[in-house]
Parts: C-alpha cells; structure tokens; sequence
C-alpha cells in the first residue's frame, strides 16, 4: 500500500479541506468525495496496486448510484498509466511521467549514475560548505510561493496544509533543507513507504547557490537508501511541452539515473446529466473546476 492510501494522507486531505469526505467504496481503494457547485465528484489517492479493470468499473458503478457525477484523480502523486484507464471510458485529463531512481543500487553505483553535470555541481556544492539539514517549515513557505511564482501561479498549499502534513506523517516523511550560511536554498517533503519515496513538494529561493538543488535530491535519494526504500519518484516531468520552464525540470531530473515512467491525470464520468449540470452551474458563477 502507497503512503499515499494512508489514513495519515487522508487525515491531512480532510483537516486541510483538500476533500469534504472520504469513502472507501472497496478494500484497499481511498477515494475522497469533493463538492464543488452542488454536485460531488470521487478522487482516487494513489494508484491502485492490482490495477483491476472490473474494479475500477464497480467504483464507476458504486459511485453512479451515489448520485456522483465522475470518478477520477488529478493527483500528481498517482501513477496511472493511460492503458489502463482509457479502455474503460475514462478521458486522459494531462498526460506526464515521472523519473523513478532504483535505490537497491550502491552508492557508488547511484552516484555513477548521475550525469556528469550533476556530479560536478553536487561536488561544488559540498565544497562550498552547503549544509543538510531539517526542513524549516515556516522559512519553507515563502520559499515554495517564490518558485510558483516561477510557474506564474500562486501557491496552493497553505499553512493549514503544511501544518497537517508535519503532524500527521510522522515518520513517513523526509523534510530536508540546503542551508548557506544559515539560509534556506532550497528545501523538500518527501513522503516514503517501504517502495517508494514521493518528491511531493520541493523549492528553492530566487538565487540559490549553484548545486544546492542538485545537492538536496542527492541526499534525499542517501536518506531513502539508507531507510530501505527501493525507489526515489522524483514526481512529475513533462517529456512533451514547448514550455522552456518545464523542460529545465524534465532534463533536471532525467539526469539522475531513473528510468522514466509515463501515468497521467483521468477522469471517468458516471452521470451525463449531473456533469452537465455541474458545468452549467461553473459557467453561471464563472468558476473553474
């Protein structure tokens, strides 16, 4: 099971009221119910282990009868290939992938890995005095707001969000920091079960010092290794886009030694009639979904 489909995660999805309900409509399967414009629609948290087709369609029936209006997930932490959902009706919302680094691997061996590049700027790094060292969660925030902004979006993770996230995961969670001279560069929050640990969120201020975020995934992938995780996700990379922005972050993480694994966010709607009167609802308020 992915940490993903905890009951931590879903504690911190209801606290932070990311989701207005949990429902588990079969064993093992964590779907949150959110409301938006008078109708409700089911999240699914992770992606289902077995992947079995005639279980997604009993959660696509199960939630017709709950007067839901689609199924589906837009979490960036799932890992859904397009295979298996499309054959069911579902409609690929945005396609992307993730680098996945094997960390059964050697040290030595993780490190060859890496690209050179890579190599060069995490050695200057560590000679520049750069420390490791726990995340600080308040200083953290700023920092997160500053690379949206990058993107030209605003941060949608709160305080409340962060706070929930920091009480709830306990031990299942890595919150790093690079520090120059005492001052955050960059900083992460790694989620982790015995499989896989998740690059949930990650920041760095406007002028780092050259490496620290090179650093920073360096010693996250040492920590994994060294709690017995098998792999470092890096989260998600766009191999197809003609932003200059994300295909920095695409190169970035492709070059250190994962294996490329393509998923992507779906949605599967249940009721015609209910998505069009949500839609009709959205458009009267000019709203988005």
């Amino acid at each position: 099971m992915t940490v993903f489909l905890s009951e931590a995660w879903l504690q911190v999805m209801l606290e932070s009221g990311a989701v207005s309900g949990i429902v588990s409509p079969m064993e093992g399967v964590h779907v949150g119910a959110i409301r938006s414009y008078g109708q409700t629609r089911w999240a699914l948290f992770g992606s289902w282990e077995e992947k079995q087709a005639e279980g997604l369609q009993e959660i696509f029936q199960q939630a017709r009868r709950a007067g839901v209006y689609a199924v589906g997930s837009h979490f960036n932490m799932a890992r859904w290939p397009a295979e298996v959902v499309t054959p069911l009706g579902a409609e690929v919302i945005d396609p992307f992938g993730t680098y996945c680094v094997n960390l059964t691997q050697s040290e030595e061996t993780l490190w060859r890995g890496l690209h050179a590049k890579h190599r060069n700027v995490i050695r200057r790094a560590q000679e520049s005095g750069l420390e490791i060292r726990s995340l600080d969660w308040e200083a953290f925030i700023p920092v997160m707001a500053t690379t949206y902004r990058k993107g030209g979006r605003e941060n949608p993770f709160g305080e409340k969000y962060l706070h929930a996230l920091r009480r709830h995961m306990g031990e299942t969670l890595f919150a790093v920091g690079v520090y120059a001279q005492g001052q955050l560069q960059a900083g992460a929050i790694i989620p982790f079960d015995r499989q896989r640990g998740y690059y949930l969120h990650g920041a760095t201020i406007a002028d780092p010092v050259l490496g620290a975020a090179n650093l920073l995934h360096w010693e996250i992938m040492r920590m994994l290794r060294n709690q017995g995780v098998a792999t470092y996700d890096l989260g998600g990379a766009r191999r197809e886009s003609d932003d200059v922005r994300l295909q920095g972050i695409f190169r970035f993480k492709e070059r250190f030694g994962g294996i490329f694994e393509p998923c992507c966010h779906w949605q599967r709607v249940v009721s015609g009639g209910r998505y069009l009167l949500f839609k009709v609802v959205r458009k009267i308020w000019g709203g988005s979904e």
